[in-house]
């Protein structure tokens, strides 16, 4: 089985895939966090250069990397962002860069176009946001996640480090997105289901470096997700929608 680095391993989507995918992949997880004590865990600060690079020497040479820890809230401070989302994801990649890893997954963020979902959330614009529209980060949080993606795309023009950035939507802890009562999970939900098979297509793709939005078949969503089906085989089973109408069935 390949090895695989998971960062942001204690995080809800960190759970899910390290429970997942361990039966297909040898995990070494990495987390701020000292919850953990399997053999396999590391605590580091991933903004600690020196560090992170000595727990990357101690797992040895690996084959993939999913990107998770970061400061997760939109309204994270400035401090924060810039620690956590901005020097940590570069020293990510430094790390892969120096010990080898040819393919890193990269947990990036809807709200990197958060300027676009008022109208969307409205149904003033029906058009679907997709990676081609210009970002419009509405919060540090966002423009520190397109960061990531021009660190991700500069490590692969010099380095040749393939990379696949998704732009996660809502990946609820109890898996239901009828419990907001605003609507808008039922837009933005990412099953546990389909969450496991974008990452999977997204590990086993051939693609040297992409950008995808990462949503279920919600009947509401607003955005274009063509581009992951089409060059990701990206098949999403799970409806919003569909879930609401079974419940309340």
């Amino acid at each position: 089985m390949k090895k695989i680095i998971i960062t942001g391993s204690q995080g809800i989507i960190g759970k899910i895939l390290t429970k997942k995918l361990n039966s297909q992949f040898h995990i070494y997880e990495i987390d701020i966090t000292d919850r953990n004590h399997n053999k396999n865990y590391f605590q580091a600060d991933i903004s600690n250069l020196k560090s992170l690079s000595s727990v990357f020497k101690k797992i040895g040479k690996s084959d993939l990397l999913i990107h998770l820890a970061a400061s997760s809230a939109p309204n994270a401070k400035w401090e924060y962002v810039l620690k956590n989302n901005i020097i940590g994801i570069k020293n990510i990649y430094e790390c892969a860069r120096i010990f080898g890893i040819k393919k890193v997954v990269f947990a990036s963020s809807s709200h990197i176009t958060a300027g676009y979902e008022k109208d969307a959330l409205n149904k003033k614009n029906q058009k679907l946001v997709s990676i081609h529209d210009p970002i419009r980060p509405n919060s540090d949080y966002g423009s520190s996640k397109a960061f990531g993606e021009a660190i991700a795309r500069q490590y692969f023009e010099l380095y040749k480090i393939k990379s696949i950035c998704l732009r996660i939507g809502a990946v609820l802890s109890d898996d239901n997105p009828t419990k907001d009562k605003t609507g808008r999970n039922l837009k933005i939900w990412l099953s546990h289901r389909d969450l496991l098979q974008l990452i999977k297509k997204a590990l086993f793709s051939n693609i040297k470096f992409g950008i995808y939005y990462g949503v279920s078949n919600n009947k509401w969503k607003f955005w274009n997700i063509s581009n992951a089906k089409k060059e990701l085989n990206y098949q999403p089973t799970d409806n919003a929608s569909l879930f609401l109408k079974y419940n309340q069935g």
